[in-house]
This record gives C-alpha cells, sequence and structure tokens, in this order.
C-alpha cells in the first residue's frame, strides 16, 4: 500500500527512517507506527503515531518546488489566523512551517500537522447537518475575505479550467456523459469570467477535504489548490458535493438556501453572481464526470475515489438539469 501512493514523492525507501527523523526534529517523541492516507490525487499523506501523539503528515509530491510549498504552508498560516478551522501547523527545529530533508538522494518537503481524532465525511458515508452547512457557508465567507498575495495555480478541476478541460477529456467521455456535458460547456463559455468578483477562494471544500471530529467540530483542510478566482466558485463547489445528497437529493433546496443566506450574512453576492451559482454548479457537477474520466483513461486510476466522483458527478448533473433551467 505505501509504495503505491509513494510514487508521488521522488523517495521510494523505508519510511520509517524519514519519519523517526522527523520525530526527532519536531519534538515529537519517539516513532511508533505510521499509515498511509489512501484518498487524494497529488501529496503522499501519513497519520504518524509517536509515543506522544498521533501527527497528520504531508509529503509534498516531487512536482511540488520549494516555492510551491511554502506557498502550501503559508497560506495555512494565514488561514488559520484569519480564524479558518483548520488544525494547526507545526515548527521543526528549523523553525519553518516547511521541513525539507535530504534522505538516500532524494529532496524530501514535508509540514506537519495537529492529528483531529475523527473522519473525513468521505469516509464516514454521510452527509453535513444543516447546522453544519450553515458553519461550512461561514468558513466560506471568511475563506473568501482573506488577503493575501500569492501565485496562481492551475487546477485541472477548478471550474474556471472547465472549456479547457473539457478539451483535453472530451475524447475520454462516455457517449451518455458527452451528451449531457457538451451543451454545458457551450452555456458556461458564455459567461464573462473576468467581469465577476474574484476572491481569495478555498476551492476545493469537498467531503475528503472536511472532518468531523469526534467532539463534532468541523475542519476545513488542503489548500493546495487556492487561488484567486470567481468567488461563486467557492460555493459551487460546496453545492455540488457536500451541500448535494446524492441518495436523495430533496432536501437540496433547502439546503442551497441555508447556504446562500448564510454566507451573505458576511458577504453580500450581487445580482449577477446569485444568476450564475446554477450554471456554475451544473459546471461543477461536470468537472466531476470529466476529471475521473480522464483519470481512468490516461492514469488507469480506477481507485473507489476517482469512482465516487465520477458517479456523483453524473447523478449532480442529471438532477440540476432537471431542477435548475437556466
Amino acid at each position: 500500500m505505501d509504495n503505491n501512493f509513494q510514487t508521488r514523492i521522488e523517495y521510494q525507501g523505508p519510511l520509517k527512517p524519514l519519519l523517526e527523523r522527523v520525530c526527532a526534529d519536531y519534538g515529537l517523541g519517539h516513532y511508533s507506527s505510521h499509515e498511509v492516507v489512501v484518498v487524494g490525487y497529488e501529496d503522499f499523506n501519513v497519520v504518524l503515531t509517536t509515543s506522544q501523539n498521533k501527527y497528520f503528515v504531508k509529503i509534498f509530491a516531487d512536482f511540488r518546488n520549494e516555492q510551491d510549498c511554502n506557498r502550501y504552508v503559508r497560506i495555512i498560516q494565514i488561514a488559520i489566523n484569519a480564524g479558518v478551522a483548520h488544525p494547526a501547523i507545526y515548527k521543526s527545529n528549523q523553525n519553518k512551517n516547511l521541513y525539507q530533508t535530504m534522505i538516500s538522494t532524494s529532496v524530501i518537503r514535508l509540514c506537519v500537522f495537529q492529528f483531529i481524532e475523527g473522519k473525513t465525511f468521505y469516509a464516514l458515508q454521510t452527509y453535513p447537518t444543516l447546522d453544519e452547512l450553515r458553519f461550512l457557508a461561514q468558513q466560506a465567507s471568511v475563506i473568501n475575505q482573506i488577503k493575501v498575495n500569492i501565485e496562481p495555480v492551475y487546477d485541472s478541476w477548478a471550474v474556471v479550467n472547465f472549456a479547457s478541460e473539457f478539451n483535453k477529456a472530451k475524447h475520454y467521455l462516455s457517449k451518455e456523459d458527452l451528451v449531457m456535458v457538451k451543451p454545458l460547456v457551450e452555456e458556461f463559455l458564455k459567461i464573462d469570467l473576468k467581469q465577476l468578483p474574484h476572491y481569495f477562494v478555498h476551492g476545493d471544500i469537498i467531503k475528503t477535504n472536511v472532518i468531523r471530529s469526534t467532539n463534532g467540530q468541523l475542519y476545513i483542510l488542503d489548500f493546495s489548490v487556492a487561488n484567486y478566482y470567481p468567488r461563486i466558485q467557492e460555493l459551487a463547489v460546496l453545492f455540488c458535493d457536500l451541500f448535494f445528497n446524492e441518495k436523495d437529493p430533496s432536501d437540496f433546496k433547502n439546503c442551497y438556501e441555508t447556504g446562500l443566506s448564510e454566507y451573505q450574512k458576511n458577504l453580500k453576492l450581487t445580482d449577477k453572481e446569485i444568476s450564475l451559482i446554477p450554471l456554475y454548479t451544473k459546471a461543477a457537477h461536470a468537472m466531476h464526470i470529466l476529471c475521473p474520466s480522464y483519470e481512468r483513461e490516461v492514469n488507469n486510476n480506477y481507485l473507489s475515489e476517482n469512482n465516487y466522483w465520477l458517479e456523483l458527478g453524473r447523478a449532480g448533473l442529471r438532477f440540476s438539469q432537471s431542477h435548475w433551467h437556466n
């Protein structure tokens, strides 16, 4: 299991010596064991158990350079300072949030977080309560008000890249998926994205990135694809996943209206934005068809998580097209 996900990083040797070094340099106690986190598409994540406690270790994928990694940890600290519910990030004896070391001939960059005892909504296979949805909408508005200068990163799953990703993935869609998605691309291209209010956006507040702790507190994880985007992208991502129960979508209207209301207690949307959210959410559902289809055919990714997003995208797009008419 380790080696399958470990191919994401340059180092292919045993993890124990690396994690023992991390324990020493962070003062975490003695290494006991570790467990690979088997969700996510890019970095290599590990739950580290020591003589003191449990910790979450994010080992950055080898395609991320030092600037990318510094960008990530800087955003995390700024988000925590702004009041975002995110696990604490720790500093090593290097007195930095980003830890860098050499093992064998490989450069390793990583960061260490507080381990939250609990599970993501993806692992729980459940959906947030109405109060939890209110909290997530509030958190989205807090995130969108963060002021930070960051270098942009390209995210192939981001809704703003819908048209370009369609051109890349359309050859891998089933006939049924193509019939659903293609007309939506033509509709989406009519939006003048540059005219929409752009804010700092997490862009990935989804089931795999929200933990419900054992005491009921929610934590939002993983700012790796955060960018300045049309702020309705934040809401569209929420509405296409955590606010949408594909097994029983009958309550979606109530969840949607609750999210809009709660978000706007802190950050008022324009009439134009509100009118475009249905179309933007459809595009978010469509991205859950495009990207997993591409992953399957090009990267041979038939993991359960990839299959889950594909089926969610199909269910969400069918539902939204029958209930939202632009």
